[in-house]
């Protein structure tokens, strides 16, 4: 789910599609592995701590904060509603804290670490968010004690969403358990999407006197068996205990990234990538952030800076994303790629096995550079020394079914302003305001990507697959074909995307996921980039049936997507084949899906791009391009859609005459 379709769902109908999304990444884990799993930044084992949990437990007794009932402040009782009931937690919560400073005095040394977070109960108050629909209401924050971006102390009636270290979520019945849920998670999705600086979250339930703990990621989301916080006060203070001290590391905070503001008073960030700094100028596409399970892709054009933190060059683009931790980095793929057409190149391949814009005497290898992007660093981010990855779920977990929601069920309005109402930027120019943006923060992505294509029926699952956090930076800033406002640029770019992906093709590569989203146009030379090489595959050995299905379900081959043949050929269908065995075997064809890729890409630019007749009349009068791509492909005056449905057909020609990679015969194409 990408923001613009927030925008247009409901509350409760936006809760249900983040709902569906994390359903089958979910796990339930016992309370002990919870702490021992995930908050590990000061708590490394009961053990350790329980001489201070009992010390804590007897002076919360002489406080009057626990009794023979639980905590006295938080009983559920008939007539008290549920602000009132909850708002006790906040004054428990500071209690702990003060006394934990008592043991510290008492033992003559900081055994507990500098204080982090506060917590407060502030269900009616807004957090004021960085983008369109990142505020939220939620009935308790834990707030961090210093602004995220060093602007001094955080005050407990102006919070920005950047500044809640984790979320609480409190219903008086455990019948409303499934509208907790709904709304923690949504809370959490909008803090992790607000936030570039986060890497998971941390928070907590209570519905009656059942409480249960949370941990988010971008691989999974962890929830703790239930217990009964009054007659088990242990694990609450414990919990309290970690969010009040931990280090923002522990809390979820990216120490290799800063927040800052720049000298129109918009926030901007500062990443580090290996040796190097760079400063985002402005966001392109952070759009597919809003899901919690996914890559989390944003874009960003940035400058480098040097020592003194002032620009250099020009501006770059850097991608900041979460890939399956056994994932080749996408500079690997492409040296790959580069690496089997020089292998190509020195066998020989004839001139009819060539894409036909590919210049004689000029190696393959080189010539197929210009359809990809110029990578400048790709790494693995690094915090404490290590690879950013996520957590692996503890042994002992389990699979989580959320709770189902009554039919009846009243969407609160509690959790998200910006997709139930006007967002800040809306009210900021309602106010008369004119750089609502500029003042408020809001920063808005130009791209709009669709979500990934929704597993099929029988398609293989990988929930809690972990996930590594990496930064790439790309010397071109491009456009992709969603934003082409030219239908002749548009038409241009797709032409020469079938010829990059004919070059995938000899090298034994299928990308698997051709959008207009990862086909990017460089203006400055006129040409296509293709990018995203994340999920593709060699298709030179047996079909890895055990991939994911993924694509961007616009643009997907549809019988791929649906996992089954609509029309299977006639051998296929006398002998009763499935799709696996069709997929498998002698149509186990690479060019397949590329090419039926190509195709809906095509008519998305002819029929959701093009504004007029004259954007394909213009397309018609384009004058002669470079020699190198006009001889047979691309230089036509009858028909607007003959110049890419030409080069569609050169490349179809080369796709579908081999099932095999690399330099077997292919016949001669055929002129369209």
């Amino acid at each position: 789910m990408t923001m613009d379709d927030a925008d247009t769902l409901s509350l409760r109908e936006q809760r249900a599609a983040l709902r569906a999304s994390t359903t089958g990444h979910t796990v339930q884990v016992p309370v002990d592995a919870y702490f021992a799993t995930y908050l590990t930044d000061i708590l490394p084992s009961r053990a350790e701590t329980d001489g201070l949990i009992s010390w804590l437990v007897k002076g919360l007794k002489r406080g009057h904060y626990l009794n023979n009932s639980g905590w006295a402040r938080t009983q559920v009782k008939t007539g008290v509603k549920e602000d009132a009931t909850y708002k006790g937690l906040e004054r428990i919560a500071e209690k702990i804290h003060d006394l934990c400073m008592t043991w510290n005095e008492k033992k003559g040394a900081a055994q507990v670490p500098k204080r982090t977070t506060r917590f407060v109960c502030r269900p009616n108050l807004e957090t004021k968010s960085e983008v369109r629909g990142g505020s939220m209401r939620t009935d308790g924050r834990f707030i961090l004690m210093e602004s995220s971006d060093g602007g001094g102390e955080v005050d407990d009636e102006n919070v920005r969403t950047c500044d809640v270290g984790g979320a609480m979520e409190a219903k008086l019945d455990v019948k409303d358990r499934g509208t907790n849920e709904d709304q923690i998670v949504n809370a959490v999705s909008h803090i992790l999407y607000n936030d570039p600086c986060r890497r998971y979250v941390l928070s907590f339930t209570v519905e009656g006197n059942m409480m249960r703990f949370w941990y988010f990621s971008r691989s999974h989301i962890a929830v703790s068996e239930d217990f009964n916080y009054h007659e088990n006060p242990e694990d609450f203070i414990r919990f309290i205990i970690f969010m009040t001290f931990a280090t923002l590391e522990g809390l979820g905070y990216d120490p290799t990234v800063t927040r800052l503001r720049d000298a129109k008073d918009d926030v901007q960030y500062r990443f580090t990538v290996g040796d190097k700094v760079y400063q985002t100028v402005r966001c392109i596409d952070e759009s597919s952030a809003l899901d919690i399970i996914t890559r989390a892709t944003r874009v960003w054009a940035v400058q480098e800076l040097d020592a003194y933190n002032q620009p250099l060059g020009k501006t770059e683009v850097l991608k900041d994303v979460w890939l399956y931790f056994d994932a080749k980095s996408e500079v690997d793929i492409q040296n790959e790629i580069f690496k089997a057409l020089e292998d190509l190149d020195k066998i020989g391949v004839s001139v009819d096995q060539r894409p036909p814009t590919s210049p004689p005497g000029v190696p393959m290898a080189e010539d197929a550079k210009q359809y990809f992007m110029t990578i400048v660093k790709d790494i693995a981010v690094q915090v404490n020394g290590q690879d950013d990855t996520t957590l692996a779920p503890p042994d002992g977990a389990v699979e989580y079914c959320y709770t189902p929601l009554p039919q009846n069920a009243p969407a609160k309005e509690a959790t998200v302003k910006g997709s139930r109402g006007k967002t800040a930027e809306a009210k900021a120019k309602a106010k008369g305001k004119g750089k609502a943006a500029a003042n408020t923060g809001v920063r808005k992505a130009s791209a709009k990507p669709q979500a990934t294509a929704p597993l099929a029926k029988g398609s293989p699952v990988y929930p809690h697959t972990r996930r590594t956090h990496r930064r790439i930076v790309f010397a071109e800033e491009c456009q992709t074909l969603y934003t082409m406002k030219n239908y002749g640029d548009f038409a241009l770019g797709l032409a020469q995307l079938v010829y990059g992906l004919d070059y995938m093709r000899l090298a034994g590569f299928i990308h698997r996921d051709i959008s207009p989203g990862n086909c990017l146009m460089y203006m400055e030379e006129r040409h296509i980039k293709i990018s995203d090489l994340e999920y593709a595959r060699r298709y030179d050995s047996q079909c890895q049936s055990i991939l994911p299905l993924t694509g961007t379900p616009g643009f997907m081959a549809v019988e791929y997507q649906a996992m089954e043949h609509y029309f299977p050929p006639d051998s296929a269908a006398k002998q009763g084949k499935s799709w696996k065995d069709v997929h498998t075997t002698a149509h186990k064809n690479p060019g397949f899906n590329s090419t039926s890729c190509t195709m809906w890409n095509l008519s998305y630019g002819s029929f959701s791009r093009t504004s007029s007749p004259r954007s394909l009349i213009a397309f018609t009068q384009m004058p002669q391009m470079s020699s190198k791509n006009t001889e047979r492909s691309l230089y036509c005056t009858t028909s607007s859609l003959m110049a890419p449905s030409k080069a569609l057909c050169n490349a179809t020609i080369s796709f579908e005459t081999s099932n095999k990679p690399a330099c077997m015969p292919l016949k001669k194409r055929s002129k369209c």
